[in-house]
């Protein structure tokens, strides 16, 4: 269809962070075909009219790394430390629980709960990812998926080999998919051999993809490290030659100045997960000295186990507030930086911002409106304010990804909610069982 979405302010995200005023986008094959002022567009020939305003047209959200099929612990294991919560609450439950069908109901609940919150993209961590992959390609969202690998068995394989070849089966099967994003996903230096960081990185340079890992995300994690390997978790990756432009280090809470210059250099991404690193108490990640070094920066809500939702609007804020009173200064981040990190700084994370993350001419057309018709939205002075400071994710009206609509006027159009809430009980059985 070609259709056309009416705005009453539309947030480009492009480099001149352009903003247009009662604007309109016409998108045609999935991709966006004119961006304009919708008093030039009124005789325009269009199949299908998106007008929810007063509303805001913005691109999708990037949620630049997660563990979706966690939902199913969502609640189950809160107010712990990270080395306790996954070694005797976490990984336990995984092992007892942790099937094909768990993966395919938590999938499908996290997947309506992105959508219905703006996500349009998403870069997962987790097990039987094969699964994630047929429900997110029948559904039509965006998805970086990596069978977690680490030095013991999971869920998905018995042993490393196992693991291995089912990195790689799936790496051949989506290699080059329209929705689907394969990764190589190393779940951290404390839990992965070098041996096992050294395979996975000749996999990801083989396939021309990218490494996905949890990297100085707690101070236990440092020292650890720097017991075994003398050096801090940074400069061990970089010492055994395996970050790029591709590795994507999710957390990046423990580095010092040095640290920050070694991702300079390498062109490392870096996945912010504020709400996460405050639940766990793992420490505020230097992100404003990183995006003052022009290091690529995405926002991330990590897995629901430990947030405990998938809400990215509700992370922005988080974002901003967390960076404000640690540097007690309300200048360092401001409402527009912190929306680019959950954009166009997030695509650019992913590698994929020649074809998302902004609203251009030729893009794909994953798109999201914010409907501004609440009383915790009126009066509007500054439309990215609004988002980031007062919004949260159900006021996200409609959503498009590669111009076909998932949600309009705050109905998902793909799922039966009765059928997610059934799931959701299932989930709870097999967890407590």
């Amino acid at each position: 269809m070609k259709i056309l979405i009416k705005a009453k302010y539309i947030l480009t995200m492009n480099e001149k962070d352009e903003v247009i005023e009662d604007g309109a986008v016409i998108i045609e094959n999935g991709k966006i075909s004119k961006i304009s002022k919708i008093s030039d567009i009124e005789n325009e020939n269009v199949d299908y009219i998106i007008d929810d305003r007063p509303n805001i047209l913005l691109p999708g959200f990037i949620n630049t790394h997660t563990h979706i099929a966690m939902v199913g612990f969502r609640g189950f294991a809160d107010d712990k430390d990270l080395m306790d919560w996954l070694n005797n609450y976490i990984w336990p439950a995984e092992n007892r629980a942790v099937d094909r069908e768990f993966i395919r109901m938590a999938s499908l609940l996290a997947i309506c709960e992105m959508i219905r919150t703006g996500t349009t993209t998403y870069n997962d961590m987790y097990f039987f990812e094969e699964i994630t992959a047929e429900i997110s390609r029948e559904i039509g969202i965006r998805a970086f998926l990596g069978e977690g690998l680490i030095d013991f068995p999971t869920p998905s394989f018995k042993n490393l080999q196992e693991g291995l070849k089912i990195v790689q089966s799936f790496i051949e099967n989506y290699l080059n998919d329209e929705y689907i994003y394969p990764t190589l996903c190393l779940h951290a230096p404390y839990s992965c051999s070098k041996d096992l960081i050294l395979r996975g990185y000749e996999i990801a340079k083989k396939y021309n993809i990218p490494i996905h890992m949890h990297v100085a995300e707690t101070k236990s994690e440092v020292e650890i490290i720097k017991t075994k390997y003398g050096l801090t978790p940074v400069r061990y990756l970089n010492s055994i030659g395996v970050l790029n432009h591709k590795f994507i280090s999710a957390h990046s809470v423990y580095l010092d100045d040095e640290e920050i210059e070694i991702y300079k250099n390498y062109n490392v991404g870096v996945a912010h997960n504020p709400q996460s690193n405050m639940k766990l108490s793992s420490g505020i990640a230097p992100i404003v000295k990183m995006l003052s070094k022009n290091i690529n920066v995405g926002l991330a809500t990590d897995g629901t186990a430990s947030n405990n939702n998938l809400d990215m609007i509700d992370e922005m804020r988080s974002c901003s507030l967390i960076h404000k009173v640690h540097l007690l200064d309300p200048k360092v981040i401001s409402a527009k930086e912190v929306l680019k990190m959950a954009t166009i700084y997030g695509a650019k994370v992913l590698g994929i911002d020649n074809i998302v993350g902004s609203i251009e001419i030729n893009k794909k057309a994953d798109l999201i409106t914010i409907s501004l018709n609440s009383f915790h939205l009126m009066p509007i002075y500054d439309p990215y304010s609004a988002i980031v400071y007062s919004a949260n994710g159900l006021d996200v009206s409609s959503v498009l990804i590669n111009g076909k609509i998932l949600m309009e006027k705050k109905e998902l159009k793909f799922i039966d909610f009765e059928e997610v809430k059934y799931n959701a009980q299932k989930l709870k059985e097999k967890v407590i069982s």
